[in-house]
């Protein structure tokens, strides 16, 4: 029987761009690293059983939210309602706590774009091969950036690489999904027109996640500056983290702009957004 908390599941579970209850599962590491058998998450779906707040918490890392944030506050909000009844929830709760469940100053053609895009979610699996080294990862970013096919010594060249190493890269990437095999010694990469999303930090082996910043501001160190705006502002942290979503999108919406051919003017651009919290005040 399906629970207002259940339905909010399997919404924000589809939106996150799992299909099945089965890829969310076992894309995110399954029970290593959500901690709970497949069987649990079914009935978390089902409406059958709810999960503990810790559990709740590690599928709120696997569905990518970002805490504090609107779509993390409609998970909890959904859940407690579910724990305690709409009606104990509206008279004991409601009035003593604040849960944002929308995301302000999202204008309608935001909206309209978070529909259009397609996200495609980078497994645990997967984001341990791609970060295992940092030839790893440029040669990633470098492949999923092109919607051709790429033939080994072609890559190698474009990604700065030896052949031979280029075309072991490339076979671990179509043994992972990443790629596939057009025909021996080529690639291209499987998705078209698709977002993807690495897992959240805490969701990847200690340290992973480090190596990955390490290895974007390396990147971005080789790279030239074309475009570069900063604000300073005073702001109220949890109303501030209420627009994280929409700087999210913002960004997904750069996908706009993305070419899979080769132009006279193309080159690959790094995209950063970031919010530092300097001091309290």
């Amino acid at each position: 029987m399906a629970t207002i908390f259940s339905e909010a599941l399997i919404g924000l579970r589809k939106t996150a761009g799992f299909p099945t209850a089965y890829r969310f599962y076992h894309d995110n590491g399954g029970k290593p690293v959500l901690t709970f058998s497949y069987r649990n998450y079914l009935l978390f779906e089902q409406g059958k059983a709810l999960p503990s707040p810790e559990m709740l918490r590690r599928i709120s890392l696997a569905l990518r939210l970002i805490p504090k944030s609107p779509p993390a506050g409609k998970l909890a909000a959904t859940w407690l309602k579910t724990t305690a009844g709409e009606e104990a929830y509206g008279f004991v709760f409601e009035p003593f706590i604040s849960i944002r469940t929308d995301t302000p100053g999202l204008s309608p053609a935001h909206k309209a774009l978070g529909k259009l895009i397609k996200k495609q979610p980078i497994t645990v699996e997967q984001a341990v091969l791609i970060l295992s080294t940092y030839e790893h990862y440029r040669a990633f970013i470098v492949f999923v950036n092109d919607t051709g096919g790429w033939p080994c010594d072609g890559f190698a060249r474009t990604a700065g690489l030896k052949k031979a190493e280029a075309s072991k890269i490339l076979a671990a990437f179509a043994r992972a999904g990443l790629a596939k095999m057009i025909k021996r010694g080529s690639y291209k990469f499987p998705g078209d027109n698709v977002t993807l999303e690495f897992p959240r930090a805490e969701m990847l082996p200690p340290g992973l996640n480090d190596r990955m910043r390490g290895y974007q501001a390396r990147m971005i160190d080789s790279g030239a500056l074309a475009w570069r705006r900063m604000s300073v502002l005073r702001a109220d942290a949890a109303d501030l983290a209420a627009y994280y979503p929409l700087m999210s999108l913002t960004m997904s919406a750069a996908s706009a702009y993305v070419t899979g051919e080769k132009t006279k003017d193309s080159a690959l651009f790094g995209i950063e957004s970031r919010v530092v919290k300097l001091f309290d005040f």
